[in-house]
């Protein structure tokens, strides 16, 4: 069964380190490549200083030698040369610079911001800033810096063969098949009309264990468009998603600004898992009453950002949301969604799933093809014992098999690489688990599994 394969696994992205070789790619989580792309421009401007400094001490040189010729002759010495200057965050972020004209789009991209306006508050953020904070004023001039390097563009997912890698995807997880063909409508007309997809937010909802944020992430793969995984369970703010008050001593800007305006996509896939969980906060506060402005096409063109302080379009964002129990979450809310049910997938479905996750993860933990090639797939009887798991314990008990494999010096697995592992004390592990008084063992009816990262 063939299998969309992209560079980047869903929170990660590929970061190429130039000074290690064109090769040298390392897959890193998104914060950090974000971290280090800052950082790139603050050591490219720290450079431009450095050579005009070298050259600003050549010409001192220059007339130091001239001075010197005129001093054998009676003149007074010259001045010595100021020391090289370190420039503070600050310093390093005022001497930035953005283009002076809108750059030219490419093909399949959109404006996700107001140029003339972007240029107007980095210049007000150099020259009269409103902020007496220097690590906050910093950090701004950084973030518009690096959005506006290439202009407003951001461009729209629309892969090619996506009809081939849909119809992979639904017969890879039969129960999302009504999901996919939505999904195939909106990518159909997309390709109709010439204009970029427009996907209604979608609801999953159905019992735990079905593999609803499994077929998120798959369908970020499908789509290549970045993924981010926004949890209501135990949500106090709506800073998530549009940051938080830029008033806070620890005030950060939100995801949907670190995507779109920050990031290559004005589409990415926005997970809201958990959205049942959301309907209440910290001092009654609704978290999910945030997404009302978010999920309406019209009103998401001009999202601000509550850290930054500033409007962007976030109208393209596909948003897809898992929940196991719809009354719980609001009308106003729940009407903005496009609702689907999932059952749970029959034994062959179980079957390409468990596949499916185990070589998602395999992607995952092992990214070098190369090495990839030299281990032995898994038999179906070990598919089979994966088969019976949820997603969650199917993910883990792969890494775990995985790590057994590798520790071992072994190119196969063994059956009992994918046991389940059950906690025991010390003193169990000598003299068995403990009995109670009704007979049954100590551990009788608890998942066997951590919780993990809340992922299904």
């Amino acid at each position: 069964m063939s299998r969309l394969r992209t560079s980047e696994s869903p929170g990660y992205r590929l970061y190429s380190f130039p000074e290690l070789g064109a090769d040298a790619d390392v897959l890193l989580p998104y914060d950090l490549v974000d971290q280090l792309e800052l950082e790139q421009i603050e050591r490219e401007t720290a450079r431009r200083e450095e050579v005009k400094r070298s050259m600003a001490v050549a010409e001192e040189q220059r007339i130091a030698r001239m001075k010197e010729q005129a001093r054998t002759s009676g003149s007074p010495p010259p001045p010595p040369p100021p020391p090289p200057k370190h420039l503070s965050p600050l310093e390093a972020a005022r001497a930035l610079t953005v283009p002076s004209y809108v750059p030219r789009p490419s093909s399949d991209t959109i404006a996700v911001f107001d140029w003339n306006l972007a240029q107007k508050r980095f210049h007000a953020l150099k020259n009269s800033p409103m902020t007496a904070d220097k690590d906050l004023l910093a950090r701004d001039l950084r973030h518009f810096a690096k959005a506006m390097a290439h202009g407003p563009w951001r461009s729209v997912a629309r892969p090619e063969g996506w009809r081939d890698a849909l119809a992979s995807l639904a017969a890879e997880m039969p129960n999302f098949a009504a999901v996919v063909e939505a999904v195939q409508r909106a990518m159909a007309l997309a390709d109709f009309t010439g204009q970029p997809l427009m996907l209604q937010p979608i609801l999953r909802l159905g019992e735990p264990g079905v593999g609803k944020t499994h077929f998120t992430q798959r369908l970020a793969e499908v789509l290549q468009t970045p993924i981010h995984r926004q949890a209501f369970d135990n949500v106090q703010t709506n800073s998530g998603l549009r940051g938080s008050d830029r008033h806070w001593s620890n005030t950060a800007v939100g995801a949907l600004w670190e995507l779109i305006v920050l990031g290559k996509h004005a589409n990415p896939v926005v997970l809201l898992d958990e959205l049942d969980k959301g309907e209440r906060g910290g001092n009654n506060y609704r978290p999910v009453d945030a997404l009302l402005s978010l999920l309406e096409p019209v009103t998401a063109t001009k999202v601000k950002d509550l850290s930054i302080d500033f409007e962007f379009d976030a109208s393209r964002v596909l948003y897809v949301a898992t929940a196991n129990e719809a009354d719980r979450i609001s009308a106003p809310v729940r009407s903005r969604f496009l609702e689907f049910f999932i059952e749970e997938p029959d034994i062959d479905g179980r079957l390409v799933l468990a596949h499916s996750i185990f070589q998602a993860t395999l992607e995952r933990m092992v990214p070098q093809e190369d090495l990839r090639a030299q281990l032995t797939r898994p038999t179906d009887l070990q598919i089979c014992r994966l088969a019976w798991m949820t997603p969650r314990q199917i993910r883990m008990a792969s890494e775990r098999a995985l790590g057994a494999l590798v520790y071992a010096g072994r190119d196969h697995f063994l059956d009992s690489d994918f046991d389940v592992l059950k906690a025991q004390r010390s003193s169990e592990k000598k003299s068995g688990p403990s009995r109670r008084r009704d007979g049954h063992g100590g551990n009788d009816g608890e998942d066997p599994f951590p919780v993990g990262d809340g992922r299904r």
